[in-house]
Parts: C-alpha cells; sequence; structure tokens
C-alpha cells in the first residue's frame, strides 16, 4: 500500500512502508528527502498535489497514473 503525495504525467511522490520515493511504470525509487522539501521541489517541477493524500495499491497506481496521463 502507498500513499499518493503528488503526481505528474506517469510519476508520483510516494510514501511505501515508510519510506519516501517516486513511482512510476518501472518501479519504485526511493528518494532521501524529507518530505517538506520534496513537495516544494515537486511543485517545481509541476507535480499536482494529491489532496487529502489517497492510499493504493501497486496496480491501482498503475492505472491512477496512466488515466491522468491522458487528462
Amino acid at each position: 500500500m502507498m500513499r499518493v503525495l503528488a503526481r505528474k504525467q506517469g510519476a508520483a511522490l510516494v510514501i511505501r512502508d515508510r519510506t519516501l520515493g517516486i513511482f512510476t511504470d518501472k518501479g519504485f525509487t526511493p528518494v532521501d528527502f524529507k518530505i517538506e522539501l520534496a513537495m516544494k521541489l515537486a511543485t517545481r517541477l509541476k507535480y499536482t498535489p494529491v489532496l487529502p493524500a489517497q492510499e493504493m495499491d501497486e496496480p491501482d497506481l498503475l492505472r491512477f497514473l496512466e488515466t491522468s496521463g491522458r487528462a
């Protein structure tokens, strides 16, 4: 289960197993940032915040990223 904080076409900023990272169709990549800094960087990179943060399983998140990429 992952908590989605922000998304961009084909990618999402997520928390998985208490680890912050970027999730894409290639999988999860952990990042070594505090959440506050990661959200500031996500804003600069034009990620869209997901408010409130949503809990999703990997298959649901992949579908979510596919549909958000088409919009």
